[in-house]
C-alpha cells in the first residue's frame, strides 16, 4: 500500500511525484484589504510541497462570491501576484498546485456584499448561520439570479481560470459541492 501510495501517477496533464493529494482547506488568513496570498500563505503551502498535488483553498472569482472573512481572491492584480509567490514558492520544493475557484452564492452574509444579501439560483434561505468578522450570523434570504448575472459568473469564473493560471498555478479546479453556487444549482433544496 505505502509503495503505491508514494509511487508516480499520472493525472490528466500532470505527472505527479506520489499519490498524495492535498484537500483544499480554508484557513482565511487574507487579512488585508485586498484579500491576497500573504507571507503566512507562502510559508504554509510552501510547507506542504511534498504531497503529489496541492488543491489551493476556495478561492473566490469576484467580490460577489465571498461568504467568509480573508479569504482570498484571484480577482485582481493584487491577488495574482500574491498568488505568485505562493506557487513560486511550492514549485521550488518541487510540488504542484491547483487553483479552486469558488463562490459562495447563499451561503454568505450582507456583510460581504455592502449590505445587500448575497445572490442565489434562487430566493431561498438557506437557514444557516456563517461567519463573520462579528461572529457567527443568521444567513438572509438571497437575491434570486437573473440570465445576465449568470453570464456575468460565468465570465468571472474564466477570467478567474486565467488569473490562476496567470499566477503560475498548475491548474484549476471549481468548487461544485457543500452547498456553494455550482451545488445550489442541482441542489432540489436551493434550486
Amino acid at each position: 500500500m505505502t509503495q503505491t501510495l508514494l509511487s508516480p501517477v499520472r493525472l490528466g496533464a500532470l505527472s505527479l511525484k506520489n499519490r498524495v493529494v492535498m484537500a483544499p482547506l480554508t484557513r482565511c488568513r487574507a487579512d488585508n484589504p485586498e484579500f491576497a496570498p500573504n507571507d503566512l500563505m507562502v510559508r504554509y503551502y510552501a510547507q506542504r510541497a511534498s504531497a503529489g498535488l496541492i488543491i489551493s483553498e476556495g478561492t473566490i472569482v469576484s467580490p460577489q462570491g465571498r461568504g467568509y472573512p480573508f479569504t482570498p481572491g484571484i480577482w485582481s492584480s493584487a491577488q495574482v501576484e500574491g498568488w505568485k509567490k505562493v506557487t513560486a514558492a511550492v514549485h521550488a520544493q518541487g510540488g504542484q498546485i491547483v487553483c479552486q475557484l469558488w463562490h459562495c452564492g447563499r451561503l454568505s452574509l450582507p456583510d460581504f456584499h455592502d449590505g445587500q444579501p448575497p445572490v442565489a439560483p434562487s430566493a431561498v434561505n438557506p437557514n444557516w448561520q456563517m461567519f463573520s468578522p462579528a461572529g457567527m450570523k443568521d444567513t438572509v434570504t438571497p437575491s434570486a439570479l437573473t440570465r445576465e448575472q449568470i453570464q456575468g459568473i460565468v465570465a468571472d469564473f474564466a477570467r478567474a481560470a486565467e488569473n490562476a493560471m496567470a499566477a503560475g498555478f498548475d491548474g484549476v479546479e471549481i468548487h461544485s459541492s457543500n452547498g456553494y453556487l455550482f451545488h445550489q444549482f442541482f441542489a432540489s433544496v436551493s434550486a
